[in-house]
This record gives structure tokens, C-alpha cells and sequence, in this order.
């Protein structure tokens, strides 16, 4: 499942100094001492896709050879967002990967003084982090008071696929979802149902510094776009991403990219637009949560470090259909995956709206308008 700043300007400065470091030779921290223990679980909460099989092997041999410790990883993979936060908040997971402006929107709030969810993460421990494009170094949404609370690991927009087979030109507006020989015949997201309103708000012509701001916007206008969106909508995915078994009988649809992608492995020619409104896209973080302390948070770091590495990162193209967050993938993806997905072109993620936090205010009116829209569909 798979982009949101609020830059405060003491951690403005912070992450200049920070990224100013990541440059450097990263210094080598030492093993800690593990004499008392021999195995080591880690719980993590992640999309799915985000803990396959060969990152949790090659996780697996690296804490093994270093640290002389057997570790056991033990994912779970949620549908919604709000399985993060009670993840965090319970404790029952060491790592979690939820979009960048979860942990600072009011009702999900990690950084409670006094009751902190999440754990600090010391950047000398990922020195894979001096790899990441500027565009995601400079992103302070994870930056509290200071410290670092999590880490870029991928990118992708809420997308405008289009299969091949039925519409030949690129789709080069997001209005084509409300053009009435394509009714009934895309998807969209219920999952995250604030990105039709953003996307509505764009084909209506407002522009990024409006749409996250109900107060911007004109609700009544807003209402019927996003009334006519759900109603017209073949189906309403309330996954992690679209369901790809659905996209041969579709025209058009949203995705992540993950849906798109494999779509495409199985026979389909879905590409995506690039809709002259522009778009909105979130960042993925992996982020610690208190339960992570001693050994465990060790190990969190050294998965963290692994997931920004080339292989891992290249996978993230491969596997998953969206966008890596450093610089270093070079060869290991095809040129057409490095067109696709903007692989290291930080000038591409600039010209995107990066998931923002929204008052109670707009998410309360957005909430109002999804739940009387989709009444709108029995």
C-alpha cells in the first residue's frame, strides 16, 4: 500500500544538519553484547508485501552472522491505517510502516509528552540513509522535537491507471473519471477515501495548497463530485490496494501501483497517467514503536539499514509497483521500471502533494460526505 510534510522550523534546521551527515562515511557502531540471549522476536505490522520472504531471510543471516543471535520475524498486515496506531499504542509490534502523516494527525497522535509511542531512531545505525534522494531526506514529517522517529522507505501516488487495451491516449486529466462512457467501469479507493476528495478538488481546478483544507474548498461543488465519483464506480475497494483479479474488466481505476503491477504479471497492460493536475502521493516509513528497547531496537535499526539497501530497494520497483527512496538502485531495475516508477528522478517528487495532515475540521466534513456517497451506491 505502496507523500505528507508539516515542516516546523527547528526541525527544518535539524534535517539540513542531518542530511549534511548522511554524506559523510557513516561511523561503525559496534555489536552490543548478546551473551544472554541467544533468539530475538520481532513483531511487525506492515502492508503486505513490505516483509517477503527474501528480505526476511537475508534479515535472518545478517543478525545471525552478526550478532550470533537466531532472530524469528513475525509480520502482520493490516487493511486500515488505524491498525498502526492501536500496533503502537499496544505495544504489540517493534516495527511498523504506516504513511508519513499518520503519526502526527490529531487522533492517531504518537508524541503525547509522556505517553511517547514511538521510539527514537539514532541515524548512525542506518547508513544506508545517506543514499536517500534530497527530496525524502529533507521530509520532516517524522522529526519530533528534534529527533528522528522514522525513515523513508517507499513512495507512490494515489494513481489514474489506465489499461492499454481500452483506452488508447493516456488519460491526461483526472476528469476522465467522471466521463460518462467510463461509468461502471473503474475503481476506486475506500480504504483512504480523503484521496477522492483530492483528487475531485484537483479536477475541479483548486490546487495543492487547497485541497487538504475544507475550508478552502467549496463543499456543496465538493459534495456532488465526490457524490457522482462514488456512485459511478464499479466497485469500491476497501483493501490494501485495488484488486488486481478485477482490472481486465476495467477501463480505468486508482491504485497505489501495486495493483497496476500485478495486473501486468498476469497478462494485463495497465500503464500510468500522469494527469496535468497533478497528484497526490504518500511516503512509507518505517518507524519503532516502544516496544522496541535493548537488543530488539538494535535489530529494528539493522532492518531498517537492510530495507534502504539496493537489492531491497529495487524490489520495492519489482514487487510492489511504486517508487524507491534513494539514489543507489542503478542496474538493478530495467530502463522502462526507472521511467514507470521515477526511479532516483528527485525532481519528479517535487511536482507531487505530499499527504498532508488535515484539521479535525476537514476530515470530519470528509467523513460526512464519503459515509452519504456511498449510500448513494445501493
Amino acid at each position: 500500500m505502496k507523500r505528507s510534510t508539516l515542516f516546523l522550523i527547528g526541525a527544518a534546521f535539524t534535517m539540513v544538519a542531518f542530511f549534511t551527515s548522511c554524506k559523510k562515511e557513516p561511523e561503525v557502531t559496534p555489536a552490543p553484547e548478546v551473551a544472554k540471549e541467544t533468539s530475538v522476536t520481532i513483531n511487525i505490522t506492515c502492508w503486505e508485501g513490505y516483509s517477503n520472504p527474501n528480505v526476511i531471510a537475508a534479515f535472518k543471516a545478517l543478525v545471525k552472522e552478526k550478532y550470533k543471535v537466531d532472530v524469528e520475524v513475525k509480520p502482520f498486515y493490516p487493511t486500515m491505517q488505524d491498525e498502526f496506531y492501536q500496533a503502537a499504542k499496544n505495544g504489540t509490534a517493534d516495527l511498523i510502516s504506516p504513511p508519513a502523516d499518520l503519526a502526527k494527525t490529531p487522533r492517531f497522535f504518537c508524541f503525547n509528552e509522556g505517553d511517547l509511542l514511538l521510539a527514537e531512531i539514532d541515524p548512525k545505525n542506518i547508513p544506508n540513509l545517506q543514499h536517500l534522494l534530497p527530496f525524502f531526506a529533507e521530509d520532516t514529517s517524522l522529526i519530533q522535537n528534534g529527533k528522528r522517529y522514522g525513515v523513508p522507505y517507499n513512495c507512490g501516488p494515489y494513481g489514474l491507471a489506465y489499461n492499454t487495451d481500452v483506452v488508447k491516449q493516456e488519460p491526461t486529466s483526472w476528469n476522465i473519471l467522471w466521463d460518462a462512457k467510463y461509468a461502471g467501469k473503474y475503481t476506486i479507493t475506500g480504504t483512504f477515501p480523503k484521496c477522492n476528495f483530492w483528487i475531485a478538488a484537483l479536477a475541479m481546478g483548486y490546487k495543492y495548497e487547497d485541497i487538504f483544507d475544507i475550508s478552502k474548498l467549496d463543499r456543496a461543488k465538493l459534495e456532488k463530485k465526490v457524490n457522482a465519483l462514488a456512485k459511478n464506480a464499479k466497485s469500491v475497494w476497501l483493501t490494501a490496494d485495488a484488486d488486481a483479479n478485477e482490472f481486465p474488466g476495467l477501463a480505468i481505476g486508482t491504485t497505489w501501483g501495486f495493483a497496476a503491477a500485478a495486473a501486468n504479471q498476469k497478462g494485463g497492460h495497465w500503464k500510468l497517467a500522469a494527469p496535468k493536475e497533478g497528484g497526490t502521493a504518500w511516503i512509507d516509513y518505517w518507524l519503532m514503536t516502544k516496544a522496541a528497547t535493548g537488543l530488539k531496537k538494535t535489530l529494528c535499526e539493522e532492518w531498517i539499514n537492510l530495507q534502504l539497501s539496493p537489492q531491497f530497494q529495487a524490489e520495492v520497483v519489482k514487487n510492489q509497483g511504486v517508487s524507491p527512496v534513494v539514489d543507489n538502485v542503478g542496474g538493478l531495475v530495467t530502463p522502462d521500471e526507472t521511467k514507470m516508477f521515477h526511479v532516483g528522478d528527485n525532481e519528479y517528487f517535487k511536482t507531487q502533494a505530499i499527504w498532508r495532515v488535515m484539521t479535525p475540521e476537514t476530515e470530519k466534513a470528509f467523513g460526512e460526505i464519503w459515509e452519504a456517497s456511498l449510500k448513494l451506491r445501493k
